[in-house]
């Protein structure tokens, strides 16, 4: 409990304190972007309970909230929800990408790459699910994911993990998005064993399902997309290719958000004289809060924290490196539940939901490294891709006048 009153007191203390300077020696070259898809203060509240060591949450260098309505509602669905995280710019329930007229939005991460940066994308869900598509895609509905697919390969991003291989592949107009990515000097990946020991610059990463979580998470066409990757992976090998499919899941699918993070960053790395920019997702929280899944939520926070240590922890050995933490909108209306226990006793924490939709509550914002300071206080989802963008420019005017 003492942990849950220093993090109300540090959260306090940012929304006192939103001051932008720091050690110019220390300037942003580097972004890595968490984002914790239906994370809101009690998914944050459930870790903070159920550990008895320090979380992450509580190492933050500024805490702030972000307010996450969309164009036209008080309450965000995924696609305009990641809109404004990923391009500073509200717009409809349903868009993605675009601005409530139907207009392209750019994104920071192609901001990034403007800047020279190299980019990535790891998610423990499909490469063209909401979150991540509104870093690279344009679309009026999250459901045209063969639309998304083919903006995918035009996106330039150096690395992608992820699932969903079936939007590549099996597709209408009959065309292989595999071979185009191989023809932009991409290696494609099947397989866990790449993604440990990753060898190649640039590489996009399409394994099963059951590989990028834990099992029993309700998620759309599980068992087809694993079909599709070892299907797809066994005809290439037919055909002559020099990359087939690992059958063999992995031993423990709740380490993967960890492993591809920082196989990511350790790719990320190579050749990047200006930086990079890292956005990952940790999808399934959204799963669990839509199910009112108690257990379930209490497993994927605890997953959630072993992600953000690590990245705590590389932050701490890049210091040129902004780490900033946030969700696109709240699920479940997750609380901890009233329950009565014994003085002394270590006694399971439970949790109680509001609804099994999304929620238009505040969510929280962590940040740590260079710049975290700007991120304390209050401010609107579009305000955070600004500020990415304003830090990575190292633009002193706009961070003193604008942030």
């Amino acid at each position: 409990m003492k942990n849950y009153f220093k993090l109300l007191l540090i959260m306090a203390l940012g929304v006192v304190v939103n001051s932008c300077t720091y050690d110019r020696s220390k300037d942003v070259k580097n972004v890595i972007y968490l984002i914790g898809d239906g994370m809101g203060f009690g998914a944050v509240s459930t870790a903070l309970m159920t550990h008895d060591q320090e979380t992450g949450f509580e190492m933050a260098h500024a805490v702030g909230f972000q307010e996450t309505s969309s164009a036209d509602n008080h309450v965000t669905d995924s696609p305009a929800g990641g809109t404004a995280l990923a391009t500073g710019k509200r717009t409809r329930n349903g868009y993605l990408g675009l601005d409530p007229d139907g207009n392209q939005l750019t994104s920071i991460l192609k901001k990034a790459q403007a800047m020279g940066k190299r980019t990535g994308i790891v998610v423990n869900t499909t490469l063209t699910e909401a979150t991540p598509a509104a870093f690279y895609a344009g679309v009026k509905s999250r459901s045209e994911g063969y639309k998304i697919a083919e903006q995918f390969v035009e996106s330039g991003v150096d690395v992608a993990i992820g699932s969903g291989l079936s939007v590549f592949t099996d597709r209408p107009d009959s065309v292989d998005l595999i071979w185009a990515l191989k023809k932009k000097k991409y290696e494609v990946y099947f397989d866990w064993k790449h993604i440990v020991n990753p060898s190649a610059d640039r590489f996009v990463a399409i394994l099963p399902m059951s590989q990028v979580h834990r099992r029993n998470q309700p998620q759309v066409s599980r068992s087809a997309e694993n079909g599709a990757v070892l299907g797809y992976s066994s005809r290439l090998a037919s055909e002559g290719t020099t990359y087939a499919g690992d059958k063999t899941d992995i031993s423990n699918p709740r380490e993967y958000l960890s492993v591809a993070s920082l196989s990511a960053l350790e790719t990320l790395e190579k050749g990047a004289k200006n930086g990079y920019f890292l956005m990952i997702e940790s999808a399934i929280i959204d799963g669990y809060g839509h199910n009112n899944d108690s257990e379930g939520m209490k497993l994927e926070m605890y997953d959630f924290n072993n992600t953000l240590m690590l990245l705590i922890d590389y932050v701490h050995n890049h210091p040129n490196t902004l780490l900033v933490v946030t969700a696109d909108h709240e699920t479940g209306g997750t609380g901890i539940a009233y329950k009565q226990h014994e003085v002394g006793k270590k006694e399971k924490v439970s949790l109680n939901f509001s609804t099994k939709g999304h929620t238009g509550t505040v969510v929280p914002v962590f940040a740590y490294g260079p710049g975290a300071e700007c991120f304390a206080g209050i401010m609107k989802n579009t305000d955070i891709p600004k500020k990415i963008e304003s830090l990575m420019k190292n633009d002193f005017k706009t961070r003193r006048s604008k942030i």
